[in-house]
């Protein structure tokens, strides 16, 4: 995640299998966590049981749920402050139209100056499936809706897939917790070194560039 706005994932994946065919890191597997550490460090072992601990901690069920449940909840906020109306919520179908095809659904599906867009928001450190995005950019087609995908962050081909399909991409960059989890939120910033917030609110300027790609769409 370092990395992510720099090169594109496949590079730092290439480099990384590179360095590990060489010599240079080495793998430590403490099931299902993977850590890769440089061949110098032989004294990894506290840290990597410490890292494994927080990383367990924000990987349970209910952490993973309520972070979802507190993204959907502030951006729904913010996308109606902006006056987009929400005209649907775990939704297959729109204006007499049903998706039948998979039994995949929208998280929701916001309105406004009469362009409707079929959103799917991810509260995620890792990307959401290709596949999947796949199939909900497909239903909105089918749908007759524009693709509203609103990510902590996804590779830069993926985005390009949205805007070519006439959708938006609103990327915010870092995984949001409850106000209630920032002891839990710091240790994940200061041990891991991943990209996190906690908030009550998103950011204006977040949601202000999906309003003015909108505005273009609609010739205001």
């Amino acid at each position: 995640m370092r990395f992510e706005k720099k090169y594109y994932h496949w590079i730092t994946d290439r480099a990384i299998k590179f360095l590990k065919d060489s010599g240079e890191l080495r793998p430590i597997i403490k099931p299902p966590i993977h850590f890769i550490i440089h061949r110098s460090n032989r004294y990894a072992k506290r840290k990597i049981n410490i890292m494994t601990k927080v990383i367990q901690e924000y990987s349970q069920e209910k952490i993973n749920k309520s972070c979802g449940q507190q993204a959907e909840n502030l951006f729904c906020l913010g996308l109606l402050k902006r006056d987009f109306s929400v005209l649907g919520e775990k939704a297959n179908e729109f204006k007499g139209r049903k998706w039948t095809k998979t039994g995949h659904d929208l998280d929701y599906i916001f309105e406004r100056d009469g362009i409707a867009y079929g959103s799917e928001i991810k509260n995620t450190f890792g990307y959401i499936e290709k596949n999947e995005m796949d199939v909900k950019m497909e239903m909105c087609a089918f749908l007759k809706i524009r693709p509203l995908f609103i990510m902590r962050y996804a590779p830069k081909t993926w985005i390009n897939d949205i805007y070519k399909a006439g959708g938006y991409a609103l990327i915010f960059e870092t995984k949001v917790f409850e106000l209630g989890q920032i002891d839990l939120a710091k240790k994940i910033e200061k041990l891991l070194g991943l990209p996190v917030v906690c908030s009550a609110r998103i950011p204006e300027g977040i949601i202000m560039r999906f309003e003015n790609w909108h505005k273009k769409q609609v010739g205001m």
